[in-house]
């Protein structure tokens, strides 16, 4: 059962300043090394990490750079630390209200960390994604002490809900971004793109396009569609039906010869390169575990308002399209998403594979 407030009320965003991702929350990793021979006037970048204990100490590690000191945020979104779908539509969505996503367990409690993020930043609106077996009921109910209100977005499915939310919050007349909702290798890297020029990012399946998504665009009214992933990901017969649904709208295709290079290729046509990052301070680019959905997904929720594009990483060695992309960008710092375990010093010293 869909559950909502009217959209006026969703979308009075207070005006805040864009914060510009910094290195706290986990120790910095060691001096980079050159992955491929640089343009000689390219220094190699500075490299810093943000992690916690967890994916969801990494998530509000990677809300407090975003967000520091006590300027709070108007929005907070959550969705569940195991449900990447969620996450996942979450992540753009958060990106348009320059809010932070942050991660919790399906069943609670929710973690201190997570209850003193939320006191820090003080959010009027706290936006749940996923309905109870994402989010329990007990878990909204915990949350909803720590904001002046909680709104849930329950669809029928998965494509529903994420459907449903960004007919919602998002603005209409942007770029719309639609991935598999059946994996999140090639969406990863989608999340970041579609925050970064405004836009939203739905699922499909990857064989038709759901009713559920059907029924929702034209509320979106979308600019353009980009879909993510190659015909194997997500079928020729989807990106007709988009177009047969959208008459008149660009449908194109953004992908790679695999999850890295989509990533890049995402990144690539959003982001212009030698643009700095919104603290006027170079240019920052975020380096997330390609294998890992949690790290990456809470990062592409301030990559574009932080004017902080994101690419991905291997473990232990960061793949030639996101190495390239790196360089293509200028990028004077890395901030590597997550701990060692996830992401190895090797590959946050920019080791290529």
């Amino acid at each position: 059962m869909r559950h909502t407030r009217p959209r006026a009320a969703a979308l009075a965003v207070l005006s805040l300043a864009t914060a510009a991702l910094t290195g706290v929350g986990g120790a910095a990793a060691a001096a980079p090394t050159a992955a491929t021979d640089p343009a000689p006037s390219q220094a190699q970048p500075q490299v810093q990490r943000l992690y916690g204990d967890d994916r969801i100490g990494t998530a509000v590690a990677v809300s407090k750079a975003a967000n520091p000191g006590d300027t709070g945020s108007y929005a907070v979104f959550v969705a569940s630390a195991t449900s990447w779908a969620d996450a996942l539509a979450a992540s753009a969505l958060a990106a348009h209200f320059d809010a932070p996503l942050l991660l919790v367990p399906s069943e609670g409690p929710v973690p201190k960390s997570v209850v003193d993020e939320l006191d820090r930043l003080k959010p009027q609106a706290l936006y749940v994604l996923g309905g109870t077996r994402s989010v329990s009921a007990a878990v909204a109910t915990e949350l909803a002490a720590h904001a002046d209100a909680v709104t849930r977005f329950d669809g029928t499915d998965r494509y529903d809900t994420a459907a449903f939310a960004a007919s919602v919050l998002a603005d209409p007349g942007k770029p719309l971004y639609i991935a598999s909702g059946e994996g999140f290798a090639d969406a990863l890297g989608g999340g970041a793109a579609a925050g970064a020029v405004g836009g939203a990012l739905v699922l499909t399946d990857p064989k038709r396009v759901p009713e559920s998504l059907a029924t929702q665009l034209p509320a979106l009214a979308p600019s353009r569609v980009v879909v993510l992933g190659g015909p194997a990901v997500v079928s020729d017969s989807v990106v007709g039906s988009l177009r047969t649904l959208l008459p008149g709208v660009p449908v194109e295709r953004s992908y790679g010869a695999d999850r890295y290079e989509t990533a890049a290729a995402a990144s690539a046509a959003v982001n212009a390169a030698g643009t700095v990052s919104a603290d006027g301070q170079g240019r920052t680019v975020l380096l997330a575990s390609g294998t890992s959905f949690p790290d990456g997904l809470a990062g592409a929720a301030v990559s574009g308002p932080s004017g902080s594009p994101l690419v991905l990483t291997q473990k232990e060695c960061v793949p030639a399209p996101s190495l390239r992309e790196v360089q293509r960008l200028g990028a004077t710092r890395v901030v590597v998403l997550g701990g060692p375990g996830v992401v190895s010093d090797a590959a946050a010293a920019l080791t290529p594979c």
